[in-house]
């Protein structure tokens, strides 16, 4: 069984400690202090920092969207947030109504909303599609690389099967130097960091069929950081229990702001979301008009929302001696109740009638041409770095990298063979890509190729 005085500490993975994990910890009247601190802490760098700024300007659904009312990865995650503690305080209630009383996940408000700002925070400019614009161009020209045949099969797979989860842990660990250096990352707490790890794969371990291994959890470079993270917290092949909240405030987001957002911009009628919603729950009673479309709406999506809430907390509750022994492997939004079967409909719906419209698939091409050619350009300079010279083109291009880039290189590359420096070379290319919001990768790709 996982515990909650390991589950949530206060241990920084990046200090050096030779010291055993205190579990003798809640013995000290200071601790549940000590908590409140280091997640405070670990929410204010992460609100400072330059990597949760450039959420503003990355897409959630619409691509290179200048229109106010339209989420952008910022607005979303501070909407996952907000629903993260919604969520933890029905599991409370519930946990407390069934004489389970846990000092640490009282003290948890603050680490999850932090985990939820932080959540997408690796994620490639162009939404999901930047990260299938990544994964296709290594597709197509991966086995056109001198080094490919060379790496390993999960070096291979960590760019093949690239995620921004992935990216997400890379970010916070190493990439991260708003104090000009990226040696420690954001210094996040194991605890913070753990509570963002969905997934428990390696990109060679994938297995469509298991929902902690069917997506990438980590790449070949942060494998150690990763078994550190999962060791400290003692979670080691299992999910941080606070994921299922954050992965379903994560769902609940997204669902409902995309229907939302997908109205304001009309890719849709009143009509054609009731009918469908009719048909796909067997019901009539969800979106009652009463004169206004858009406040009908807005009343349904609220009410259902508060739903699926309850349903969730009821889930992790009814669940939860299995969640802590790491063997509840499903979504905690999977109750069998009309509320919950609309709120899978919405899926379907934004499915068929929002993200296969032509505005978005327009939008998304556009995205996707400028990362394509963004690679085609940067990953044959990064590939001369450190090993033979460039011309002055490649260097003019190279110039685009931050020196951080290239500290973070060397301290990588300590002692490699030449066959792992080209992978974190590779490396260079994909970090510096993901980096960048929407607008910046379109004015570089414009005033370089244009």
């Amino acid at each position: 069984m996982m515990q909650w005085n390991r589950l949530v500490g206060t241990f920084r993975i990046s200090l050096k400690s030779d010291k055993v994990w205190p579990n003798d910890k809640l013995n000290h009247k200071n601790y549940l202090l000590d908590l409140s601190v280091a997640f405070n802490s670990d929410y204010r760098r992460v609100i400072k920092s330059d990597s949760f700024r450039r959420l503003q300007d990355k897409t959630q659904v619409f691509p290179l969207e200048r229109n106010d009312f339209v989420r952008t990865r910022l607005t979303h995650s501070l909407e996952v947030a907000m629903h993260t503690r919604d969520l933890l305080i029905g599991v409370i209630s519930k946990l407390n109504k069934k004489g389970i009383k846990i000092d640490e996940l009282n003290e948890s408000f603050r680490l999850l909303e932090t985990a939820a700002l932080i959540h997408d925070i690796g994620n490639p400019p162009f939404g999901h599609f930047g990260e299938e614009a990544i994964r296709i161009w290594f597709s197509k020209k991966g086995e056109l690389l001198p080094c490919w045949s060379s790496f390993t099969e999960q070096q291979k797979e960590d760019f093949l099967r690239f995620e921004g989860n992935a990216q997400t842990i890379r970010l916070l660990t190493k990439l991260h130097n708003d104090n000009g250096s990226s040696e420690t990352g954001m210094n996040l707490t194991a605890s913070t960091l753990d509570a963002v790890i969905k997934y428990t794969a390696g990109a060679d371990q994938v297995d469509k069929k298991d929902l902690l291994m069917k997506k990438v959890g980590y790449f070949y470079s942060e494998e150690k950081v990763f078994k550190n993270i999962k060791f400290v917290t003692g979670t080691t092949g299992n999910r941080h229990p606070l994921v299922f909240l954050l992965e379903a405030a994560d769902d609940i987001a997204y669902t409902f702001s995309d229907i939302e957002d997908a109205y304001n911009y009309g890719l849709y009628s009143y009509r054609k979301l009731k009918s469908f919603i009719d048909e796909k729950t067997g019901t009539n009673r969800f979106l009652v008009n009463d004169g206004s479309e858009a406040a009908s709406i807005q009343d349904f999506l609220r009410e259902t929302q508060k739903k699926v809430y309850q349903s969730a907390s009821k889930i992790f509750v009814d669940h939860y001696d299995e969640i802590m022994s790491g063997t509840f492997h499903e979504e905690i939004i999977n109750e069998e109740c009309d509320e919950v079967k609309c709120f899978h409909a919405l899926k379907e719906f934004s499915y068929e009638y929002i993200f296969q419209t032509k505005t978005i698939l327009d939008q998304e091409v556009l995205g996707f041409n400028i990362i394509n050619r963004l690679l085609d350009e940067f990953v044959p300079v990064v590939l001369k770095y450190d090993k033979e010279p460039m011309n002055k083109y490649e260097e003019r291009l190279f110039n685009n990298f931050p020196r951080s880039a290239e500290e973070l290189y060397k301290r990588e590359t300590e002692s490699c063979s030449e066959i792992d420096k080209d992978y974190y070379r590779l490396k260079m290319a994909v970090d510096f890509v993901c980096n960048m919001t929407d607008g910046y990768a379109k004015k570089l790709h414009d005033t370089l190729f244009n």
